[in-house]
């Protein structure tokens, strides 16, 4: 079963009683996957819907909010963020440098400052504390797909998890 949504348009079901939908939507001045996805079609409802609707008709500011949990974990050694940067350096070398958008001698801050938002996956299905509602895929290098950082928030826009995506 088919669902129409005024945001969405229509939400097609998937051949295991999900569903999904996706769109290329222009954030700031890139264009950006979003993808709804949704394992179990019975637990999305309206709410649920709504709530993605928003996230993806907001993604600009969902996007500098999870940047700036980013930078805040550069102070943390064992994080997610200072770990891709450290494997973005090791496995790129001289060859990070051409992709940093920013170049302020800090080579972690513009690796993080530089990434680009790839994609985004809406999961409306989600409905446990502390679940993603919504993963923001970043990359340094959007063609090395294997080498992404995800930022994971809630339902209520609260980053539950940073996760290399490796």
């Amino acid at each position: 079963m088919a669902i129409e949504h005024d945001f969405f348009g229509l939400i097609e079901e998937d051949g295991d009683r999900g569903l999904r939908w996706s769109e290329t939507i222009e954030v700031g001045d890139q264009p950006v996957e979003v993808e709804l996805v949704a394992t179990d079609a019975s637990a999305v409802d309206q709410r649920a819907l709504a709530v993605a609707a928003a996230m993806a008709s907001t993604l600009e500011g969902l996007d500098a909010r999870g940047r700036d949990v980013l930078v805040a974990q550069l102070s943390e050694r064992e994080s997610a963020a200072s770990q891709y940067v450290d494997r973005r350096m090791d496995d790129m070398g001289e060859s990070l440098l051409d992709l940093l958008v920013h170049n302020s001698g800090d080579i972690a801050m513009d690796v993080l400052r530089s990434l680009q938002l790839v994609r985004v996956v809406l999961h409306p299905d989600a409905s446990d504390e502390g679940e993603a509602f919504a993963e923001l895929l970043y990359a340094i290098d959007p063609d090395q797909e294997d080498a992404e950082l995800i930022v994971s928030f809630d339902d209520r826009g609260d980053v539950v998890a940073i996760d290399l995506g490796e």
